[in-house]
């Protein structure tokens, strides 16, 4: 699958989340959405990320775009083995 499409099928997977979260929220109060759907999302991107790799952590780094420092904080703060 080429870079266009990806991001244009990560696009489509988050607008359909957002739908379906603003549907069954219903009126309830909310703020701070975007602190809060990073909250919620970093961690298992992550998780995922490493499995995709098989544990690569060097790798996972490269794929998530951050440094293995960086990488090893978030793990750290998520209690991510």
């Amino acid at each position: 699958m080429d870079q266009n499409k990806s991001r244009k099928l990560l696009r489509e997977f988050v607008s359909q989340a957002m739908r379906e979260y603003f549907d069954k929220i219903d009126g309830y109060p909310i703020d701070k959405v975007y602190n809060l759907v990073i909250g919620e999302v970093e961690k298992p991107l992550i998780e995922e990320t490493i499995k995709y790799c098989n544990g690569n952590q060097s790798r996972a780094s490269e794929l998530l775009g951050l440094s293995r420092g960086t990488l090893r904080k978030k793990m750290k703060q998520y209690n991510i083995s």
